[in-house]
């Protein structure tokens, strides 16, 4: 009996050699060039003699298929197809070239007819790190003048040195990416035509773009808009030049001909990991990378940044030639300077999960630890991860001080930063991904209960005095008039950190003050963190010194329960007790840490601010969850024992621009982004006129401005309405805390394992998943909101290990 093996192997070979497959799509078609190059010259294979034209231009051939294509090194090779009636082609339009790409670069040009007038198209590497995936441009016609520039990018991925079909089309309303027959990305929609451009078509460069260093085997260029399955048809045909660079008796490419599922067997499951030469590859049933870890990289402070050394691999699991299927573990060891890197990947039926670890053999200053990733979805994370999104891209971090900077004054008064975390011999570092290969991403709020964003009053005391503080809580200083009460921060039912100084001095009034004292008070009352704004507003050399902190941080700790510390007036470079002066230093008389160790303060301000850009959130980097831009733990200040302060920064706007920046607009543009703010200001502060009727206006009786006051008005209606959260720093901080410390991964079709690493419950702890889903908590449902396409859902989390299901 002929065995099945035998005629498989049969029926592939006789596919291939008899060439048994669609030809071309020819409808619309340009011009045409496949990878032989005759001296410097390309022939048209559609018939319209449009001859292409080369310039340091190499042939190649693949030695595993024998297809040929044409090198282009990326500095000064391209091909030239000269413009003339028939390429000059705006729109309709479809673009396909068939080729690698060795080197990403920032648009690094595949295709272009674009110039920087602007007019025209072009196909080339995304603008975002790591550049690798396709993108789409064009200028489009808007009335007269043709000034739109719109583009684009694939959802997928690219491996350098891997061929790839990518296809761009255009029919003047939509348009559409593809990468190996497959639409890689949400269509746009345009609705306009390009605007034309009298340059030549150039592959390999481009007018206003980068050369690309790569390959080309196939160039196509028609006049319409190729359907869904014209493109597929294409690649069809060329499927040939796809094959794996391997010894003959590989029959990867005979069984996904015989087969049409892919190259994976069936027994394998519908994923594998592989490792690579830089890292580990997640593949679909196709033997398509679906998702990839790069090589581990550090940078040390006054160091550049550097690629660690792999210096041993293993995986473990059911084997399909280089392919491992679900269940299978991996780890690979890497070093770098006074670090161990330790990656464990598991791959089960569900989800691909990714531990990474640094362990540090000796004292290192580092600015940054971390390995890249390319993935096919969003990500969850977990640990000490802070992480950087692009797209389908991240930078899973152990350590990324580039955005938690430590600042200190030195003697003369000058502001020094410092980019870097120090760790010692012994300490590990870890943070870890949770990819779900066919349930849906779930991704942490960065604010509790169901709201989407939260805004956060972080009042400096300089220039207040008790009529002042009493107008913007109350709305008016005048406690017989009709408005008292019903305006203001108060009157609003708004919450905020409140510096206030212990005693009063030139700038300001104090605790010191019963008339200010009592409006503390009551401020305290209804929910407000009171801290001390150093404890003088007199700053100087001596000033405040031990004495003062020994005096005065009891007291706010009896009274206000203060857990936060917010420090004044350093730009003169005085020595004293500021937390950024000397009081983090154990060797100056001015040392204070011990104090908020044995009163309890563990987070600080780090004196650091960023100012608003196009809406006022103080996050400024792309992370998923958690910003961790706003808070981290400072290893560099620590506690009496050891434990690193919490720092914390926030938003200031300058002088009088804060109703600029801070309006109901721009809150509402806040929230829709999941955003988090602490809004750093003076709201009493008495110094001019101008900043008076700035935020109040001075008169008999003071009243609150009514701008100021409306948009006090329209944040309560948001904290009412669930949206807006609105809580002290400190409450902000703990929520922080305790959700870093909940894992979350996908362990069955909708089903996730979340496990609360912390001593408690954490209260209103609150997730989002795109799409219309019931969620419920160890088989119990929870409440839910709908913003836009997302679903948000919250729970009070038990400690230990819990079930969440998705039910659609």
């Amino acid at each position: 009996m002929v065995s099945n093996w035998f005629f498989l192997l049969v029926i592939g070979m006789l596919l291939l050699v008899s060439g048994v497959q669609a030809a071309p799509v020819t409808n619309g078609l340009v011009a045409y060039y496949d990878g032989n190059l005759s001296v410097n010259s390309l022939e048209d294979l559609s018939g319209n003699h449009n001859t292409g034209s080369a310039t340091s231009a190499i042939q190649g051939i693949n030695p595993g298929t024998g297809a040929n294509y044409i090198s282009l090194e990326g500095v000064s090779s391209k091909i030239d197809i000269s413009n003339n009636a028939q390429t000059n082609i705006s729109s309709p339009v479809s673009i396909e070239f068939i080729g690698s790409i060795d080197t990403f670069s920032r648009y690094g040009a595949l295709v272009s007819k674009y110039s920087t007038e602007p007019f025209g198209w072009y196909l080339s590497c995304s603008g975002t790190p790591p550049y690798n995936n396709a993108r789409f441009g064009a200028v489009l016609e808007n009335g007269t003048q043709n000034v739109t520039l719109k583009g684009y990018d694939s959802d997928i991925p690219l491996v350098a040195g891997q061929t790839y079909d990518i296809v761009a089309t255009y029919d003047n309303n939509v348009t559409h990416i593809y990468v190996n027959g497959v639409d890689s990305a949400n269509a746009r929609r345009w609705d306009s035509p390009i605007a034309g451009s009298a340059n030549n078509i150039t592959m390999g460069s481009g007018s206003g773009l980068n050369h690309s260093n790569c390959n080309m085997y196939t160039f196509r260029l028609y006049n319409r808009a190729l359907s869904s399955a014209e493109v597929l048809q294409n690649y069809n045909h060329d499927l040939w030049r796809y094959a794996p660079q391997a010894p003959g008796d590989d029959i990867t490419m005979i069984k996904k001909r015989v087969y049409g599922d892919g190259g994976l067997p069936r027994y394998m499951g519908s994923y594998a990991i592989q490792q690579s030469d830089y890292g580990l590859n997640v593949l679909d049933n196709n033997l398509d990378i679906y998702s990839s870890t790069g090589t581990p990289f550090f940078q040390n402070n006054g160091e550049s940044l550097t690629n660690c050394s792999l210096v041993e691999s293993t995986i473990n699991g059911i084997r399909w030639r280089n392919c491992y299927a679900p269940g299978s573990r991996a780890v690979l060891t890497y070093t770098g300077e006074n670090r161990s890197v330790l990656e464990t990947c598991l791959l089960s039926n569900n989800s691909f999960n990714l531990n990474h670890s640094v362990k540090y053999s000796g004292q290192t200053q580092t600015i940054q630890d971390g390995v890249p990733v390319n993935g096919a979805s969003a990500y969850e994370f977990y640990g000490d991860g802070l992480n950087r999104i692009s797209g389908n891209n991240v930078l899973l971090y152990t350590d990324n001080a580039l955005v938690q900077s430590n600042l200190l004054y030195n003697s003369t008064g000058k502001e020094v930063y410092s980019y870097y975390q120090t760790r010692n011999a012994g300490d590990t570092r870890t943070s870890s991904l949770d990819l779900p290969l066919s349930s849906p991403q779930l991704t942490p709020m960065p604010v509790p209960s169901g709201c989407l964003g939260a805004l956060i009053f972080a009042e400096h005391a300089d220039y207040t005095d008790h009529d002042s503080l009493r107008t913007v809580m109350y709305g008016t200083n005048d406690t017989n008039n009709s408005i008292y009460g019903t305006k203001g921060f108060i009157g609003h039912n708004l919450n905020a950190t409140w510096s206030v100084f212990a005693v009063s001095s030139f700038g300001g009034e104090g605790l010191d003050s019963p008339e200010l004292k009592s409006i503390t008070d009551d401020m305290y009352n209804h929910g407000f963190e009171i801290t001390p704004h150093s404890l003088n507003a007199r700053v100087n050399d001596d000033l405040p010194n031990r004495a003062d902190a020994e005096t005065y941080l009891p007291w706010y700790y009896t009274n206000y329960s203060c857990r936060n510390w917010i420090d004044h007036g350093l730009a003169s470079g005085a020595r004293n007790v500021e937390l950024k002066s000397c009081g983090w230093d154990p060797a100056s008389k001015y040392y204070i840490m011990d104090l908020f160790q044995q009163y309890h303060i563990p987070y600080a301000w780090a004196f650091v601010d960023v100012t608003p850009e196009n809406n006022p959130s103080t996050s400024k980097i792309s992370s998923v969850g958690l910003p961790v831009d706003i808070v981290w733990q400072n290893t560099n200040l620590a506690l009496q024992n050891g434990t690193p302060l919490y720092q914390w920064k926030s938003c200031a706007t300058g002088m009088g621009m804060a109703l600029t920046y801070y309006t109901n607009s721009t809150i509402d543009g806040m929230l829709s982004k999941y955003g988090v703010c602490i809004w750093h200001d003076y709201w009493p502060d008495n110094s001019s006129s101008y900043l008076s009727n700035y935020f109040y206006v001075k008169g008999q009786p003071n009243m609150i401005n009514e701008n100021f006051d409306s948009l006090l008005s329209n944040i309560s209606v948001q904290k009412q309405a669930g949206k807006l959260w609105n809580p002290t720093v400190s409450e902000y901080i703990d929520y922080w805390i305790a959700a870093s410390n909940v894992e979350v991964r996908c362990t069955g079709v909708n089903t996730y394992t979340v496990v609360n690493h912390n001593p408690g419950t954490v209260n209103g702890f609150s997730m989002r998943v795109e799409g219309v889903y019931t969620p419920k908590l160890d088989g119990v449902t929870l409440r839910t909101k709908t913003n836009g396409v997302d679903t948000i859902f919250w729970m009070d989390l038990p400690t230990g290990t819990h079930t969440i299901t998705l039910e659609a």
